[in-house]
């Protein structure tokens, strides 16, 4: 092995164990990346991190498996000097807080959401260093040429970056609607690929995957270009949330962008307003359950809205509207409903 390579693992923490089992199984590329990742000598256990934390092991384990991972036995060295670091944050942090329980959901909160991302590059990585292999190098040239192409700092810095513009947005967003208490006043969408199930059976992976990234694409863009917000994706479908307006608009221009789209199929749309219980940057409640079932009862290229959001948006000049009249909804019941359009120009 190349001497720089080796030196930057033993100073990254590997040992020379470990570089000689990577090299014999096969993993060199994944050691180095490990390693870049979190460098650091493992020094602790489980008491050993939790001792130099300034905590025990009860409480370092709890906050371990509400990161997502699995316990560690007590006998494997395995902690560095950054967990110790982060441990004794959160231990900090502990010290402030009304008690244990909010900052162990905290942590499951901000685990959860990273781990979508976390997968997608995780994704990259895999085929980056597949498409290396490929080219036929051998393993420690794969290793090398992988840290080089990976500019982990420049990528930190911009997720550092988009963190803090969304939560900027989040909060200018949060402290602009009236609010009671955990409850907001807020109009709800729902955007689905009619058929999806039928048109799924007759694609490929690759095909399948391609107009599930390009209808993810058009609705994130439109969210963003009418201020509204994609709460989140559920395999087929999106919900999004905003100002009775801005989600009028969002929820035309989904319908009528999906109709021209080369890859993405018609959708139809379902849309409610009222006051929904806002927690950890998702929404429940009757209206949003309301949002949902109305989508299943829109046809294809059509906007279908509560009687509560016809109300907010019925002296609105740029929409039109045509009422369907009592209409069952199923697990509501009957309700009142009505096809947004936009006004004649």
């Amino acid at each position: 092995m190349s001497g720089d390579l080796r030196a930057f693992l033993l100073e990254s923490g590997a040992t020379e164990d470990d570089i000689a089992r990577a090299t014999e199984e096969g993993w060199l590329p994944l050691l180095a990346f490990d390693r870049m990742l979190m460098p650091g000598q493992a020094r602790f256990d489980v008491a050993g991190v939790a001792s130099a934390a300034g905590t025990d092991s009860e409480l370092a384990g709890r906050i371990w498996r509400a990161l997502g991972f699995p316990d560690v036995p007590d006998d494997v060295t395995v902690f560095t000097d950054r967990d110790v670091g982060a441990l004794r944050f959160a231990v900090e942090r502990l010290q402030g807080d009304s008690g244990f329980t909010d900052l162990e959901h905290q942590v499951r909160i901000v685990a959860a959401s990273l781990a979508r991302l976390t997968s997608f590059e995780a994704d990259v990585v895999a085929q980056r260093l597949d498409s290396i292999r490929a080219t036929g190098v051998d393993e420690e040239t794969a290793a090398r040429e992988l840290l080089e192409e990976t500019d982990w700092e420049g990528l930190s810095s911009l997720i550092d970056y988009t963190h803090r513009l969304l939560l900027r947005a989040a909060v200018w967003r949060r402290l602009a609607r009236p609010a009671s208490g955990p409850s907001v006043d807020l109009a709800v969408g729902f955007a689905d690929i009619a058929g999806y199930t039928e048109l799924s059976e007759g694609l490929d992976e690759h095909e399948l995957s391609d107009l599930l990234a390009a209808f993810e694409v058009l609705a994130y863009d439109t969210a963003a270009e009418l201020n509204g917000r994609i709460v989140k994706t559920i395999g087929d479908e999106v919900m999004f949330v905003g100002f009775p307006n801005d989600v009028a608009r969002i929820a035309l221009a989904l319908a009528e962008r999906a109709a021209i789209d080369p890859v993405v199929p018609d959708v139809r749309v379902g849309v409610a307003s009222g006051m929904v219980l806002a927690r950890d940057g998702d929404y429940y409640g009757p209206v949003v359950n309301l949002a949902s079932r109305i989508t299943a009862r829109a046809r294809l290229g059509t906007v279908l809205t509560s009687s509560g959001f016809h109300a907010a948006l019925a002296e609105d000049p740029q929409f039109a509207w045509r009422r369907l009249g009592p209409k069952r909804v199923r697990g509501i019941g009957v309700v009142e409903l009505y096809v947004l359009r936009r006004a004649p120009s």
